[in-house]
C-alpha cells in the first residue's frame, strides 16, 4: 500500500492520535480543540503531494527535493496566524505539525506499512514547508520607516524580539531533526538572522527615546 493510500485509509485514526498528542501539551484555556483545524487539511495535502510525486517519472522519484504541494505553505500560514490570534505560542504550532508526522510514522510501524525512501523525503519536505510557513506567519514585520517619535525604539525592539523568537523556534526544529538543514525552515532561520543584523546595524532604531 502506498503512503498516500495509507493516510487516507487511516485518516480518522491519525486525526485522533494527533488530537491526543496535542491534549498532552499546555494550551490556551478552552481553545485546545482549535489546534485540530489544520490537521485534516495537512493530511489531505500530504496525501496529494505523495500522489503527485508517484505520478512523476519513476527515475525522478528518489530526488532529494522534488516539487512540493504549494497549498501546504499557504494553509500553514493561515493556520499559524489563526492560532497566534487565539493566544497559542509559535512553539505549539510547530509541535502540531510534528505531531501529525509522528502519528503517521508510529501507525505505519504498528501496521507494518512500508514507507519508501521517496515517500519519506516527501513526508519530511511537506513537514518542513508547513513548519517554515507557520513560523514565518509569526513574524509579520511592521513598517519601521513609518515609526516616528518616542515609539520608534519600541517598534524596533519588538521587531527584534519577534525575529529572535522566530529564529529560536526554527533552530529548535533543525536541532531536533524534524526538518532538513537545507530546507525551507533553514531558509527562515537565515532570513531572520539577516534581518536581525540589518536592524542592529541601523542606527535609527535608537534615534528616539
Amino acid at each position: 500500500m502506498s503512503l498516500d493510500a495509507f493516510i487516507l485509509n487511516n485518516r480518522y485514526e491519525l486525526i485522533n492520535r494527533t488530537r491526543t498528542k496535542v491534549a498532552k501539551r499546555p494550551s490556551p484555556h478552552n481553545k485546545q480543540g482549535d489546534t485540530e483545524g489544520g490537521v485534516p487539511v495537512f493530511l489531505s495535502q500530504l496525501a496529494s503531494s505523495l500522489r503527485d510525486e508517484a505520478a512523476r517519472d519513476p527515475a525522478q522519484r528518489a530526488e532529494a527535493d522534488p516539487p512540493t504541494n504549494a497549498n501546504i505553505a499557504a494553509s500553514a500560514t493561515l493556520h499559524g496566524e489563526s492560532l497566534r490570534k487565539m493566544g497559542f505560542t509559535i512553539e505549539q504550532v510547530v509541535h502540531d505539525y510534528g505531531d501529525v508526522c509522528q502519528a503517521v510514522t508510529e501507525l505505519a510501524v504498528e501496521q507494518n506499512a512500508d514507507i519508501t525512501t521517496a515517500e519519506f523525503h516527501t513526508l519530511n519536505r511537506c513537514l518542513d514547508n508547513a513548519i517554515a510557513a507557520a513560523v514565518s506567519s509569526w513574524n509579520k514585520a511592521p513598517d519601521l520607516s513609518l515609526a516616528q517619535g518616542p515609539g520608534r525604539r519600541d517598534l524596533y525592539w519588538r521587531q527584534l524580539l519577534r525575529l529572535v523568537a522566530t529564529a529560536t523556534v526554527a533552530f529548535d526544529a533543525l536541532r531536533r531533526g524534524r526538518v532538513a538543514s537545507s530546507g525551507a525552515t533553514a531558509m527562515v532561520l537565515g532570513r531572520c538572522l539577516a534581518e536581525i543584523h540589518s536592524l542592529l546595524e541601523n542606527p535609527k532604531w535608537a534615534a528616539d527615546s
